[in-house]
């Protein structure tokens, strides 16, 4: 190649595609699996999916026209949220779950992902498991051969001829909220363990990504989704909407007979390895402590509420819950806190740790897909309206709720939950000199005691004290506070007892 050809292959953009959709990859882009992942993204956006639809941004947008017409231009890259999160549910080896109306091509996306993991179209379209009311647990899992049966003595001379899809690195299960609720379990224990038993027999589904799809995620199905499945789905992915200005690309489709998805070039199928690799390389992107911090100023505060005990330790919204109480009972006017700035009155209750874990996942594999070394905060304001979906409900008789332009916040939860995050981060600087100072007295703690003396001990003891009285005497008892406080207080508890041990416990 001379150098005008390099020249021009480095100015037509990052891939070109010939017109047998096969996928060539410039010289700008190199070998890397996230150079590979990329590709295999504007593949998928430029011949496979027909989604204009581009809601994942980062860095500052042009702003054209003002109102509900106003158009937000983005000036670095943006992609299309309903191909990127399923890719990253690929490369990440998690779980996401596909809502939109019928026909939107939930179960299409979710089989193209099992083509760019190597799996044939063939062998894709026989091992999606469709739920409908009759699907058992054999039908879901397999069955144990009828001659063994007959002739074993014991359990474990049982055979199972376990069903193949278990095994792949890609598992479809297509309208899951119409399986019946036994089947659910088993399928519940495939998503949460690992692993599928019968007949003292065992199977073990192996890294792998799965694809869930529904009609929609408010219990439209034929049966209610058991809450322990739904809290094992990591990422919700909302199918968009047909552009009529792709019609000419579909009579292309059927005048020519050919689907895309046989038409997956090589270039951009990974390997077994190739995945493996990708899972561990996006492990290693680094979550700086800035980013952790904001991370955690979010989503920390969200299950604090001061009216649901008198107790310090348990004023969060796990109390209401177990005392069968909802927020609204609690979160009125004998709270003083302003509801239109705090976020606990917006929240029904907080979130799990593995909603955390799952967050920090895919933030991890987001900054690994943009070609970035570590986590930013526009990774987790694009990605947490997603992950957080079915995690967050909303408290529908907030104050914060009851004025017209923020009625939509109810049912979009996206938007809602994008808002909540710029919130807390507009929020974050007022707090940073308080969070810094409480980092600085956990970090000096984490370094260990061994050979600390207790006058030493006793000197940190009062900076502690020094630092509780100053939140107590002049913040307001807020969500952040609430979650200082209780940091300081089991540092100040953890130093009281290790001073009780050198001065009774010692010989």
């Amino acid at each position: 190649m001379d150098a005008r050809q390099l020249v021009r292959d480095l100015l037509q953009g990052r891939a070109q595609v010939t017109p047998d959709l096969k996928v060539h990859l410039t010289a700008r882009d190199g070998a890397s699996l996230a150079d590979k992942a990329r590709q295999a993204y504007w593949w998928v956006v430029n011949n496979a999916v027909l989604s204009p639809y581009y809601d994942v941004r980062f860095g500052a947008a042009k702003r054209v026209g003002e109102g509900p017409g106003a158009v937000d231009l983005p000036q670095e890259y943006s992609y299309c949220s309903y191909i990127l999160l399923p890719l990253l549910t690929l490369l990440a080896r998690r779980r996401a779950l596909l809502v939109g109306a019928p026909g939107r091509g939930k179960t299409s996306i979710a089989v193209l992902m099992g083509l760019l993991a190597g799996h044939s179209p063939d062998e894709m379209k026989r091992t999606v498991q469709h739920g409908h009311p009759q699907l058992t647990v054999s039908d879901l899992l397999g069955s144990p051969l009828p001659s063994d049966l007959i002739r074993a003595e014991s359990a474990d001379a049982i055979k199972v001829s376990w069903r193949s899809w278990i095994g792949m690195r890609v598992k479809v299960i297509d309208e899951y909220n119409r399986i019946p609720t036994k089947t659910q379990s088993a399928l519940l224990s495939l998503l949460a363990e690992g692993y599928a038993e019968m007949f003292d027999q065992f199977v073990s589904t192996g890294d792998s990504a799965w694809f869930l799809t529904a009609n929609d995620d408010q219990g439209g199905g034929t049966f209610q989704v058991i809450e322990a499945l739904k809290d094992r789905i990591d990422v919700v992915v909302r199918c968009t909407s047909f552009n009529s200005r792709f019609l000419d690309a579909l009579v292309e489709r059927v005048e020519s007979g050919h689907d895309p998805q046989e038409l997956v070039p090589a270039d951009v199928v990974f390997t077994p390895e190739e995945l493996d690799r990708a899972a561990k390389e996006i492990r290693l992107v680094a979550l700086p402590d800035d980013v952790r911090d904001r991370l955690g100023f979010f989503l920390g505060p969200l299950d604090f509420c001061r009216q649901a005990s008198e107790l310090f330790e348990l004023m969060s919204k796990d109390t209401l819950h177990l005392g069968g109480k909802r927020l609204a009972a609690v979160c009125n006017e004998s709270c003083p806190l302003d509801k239109g700035v705090h976020l606990c009155t917006q929240v029904e209750s907080g979130v799990s740790v593995r909603a955390i874990l799952t967050s920090i996942h895919f933030a991890k594999a987001l900054a690994w897909f943009r070609g970035e070394s570590e986590v930013s905060t526009d990774d987790l304001r694009e990605l947490l309206p997603w992950i957080l979906h079915d995690k967050l409900v909303p408290n529908s008789q907030s104050p914060f709720f009851d004025r017209e332009d923020r009625q939509h916040l109810l049912f979009d939860r996206v938007a809602w939950i994008r808002r909540m995050f710029e919130t807390s981060q507009a929020q974050f600087a007022a707090h940073a000199p308080i969070r810094t100072e409480v980092r600085r007295l956990r970090a000096v703690l984490e370094k260990g005691l061994d050979g600390v003396g207790a006058d030493e001990v006793r000197r940190r003891m009062k900076e502690v004290l020094q630092q509780i009285e100053t939140l107590v005497k002049k913040a307001e008892l807020s969500g952040p506070v609430y979650e200082d406080l209780v940091l300081l207080k089991s540092i100040y508890s953890r130093y009281q007892n290790y001073l009780n041990w050198l001065t009774h416990a010692r010989p």
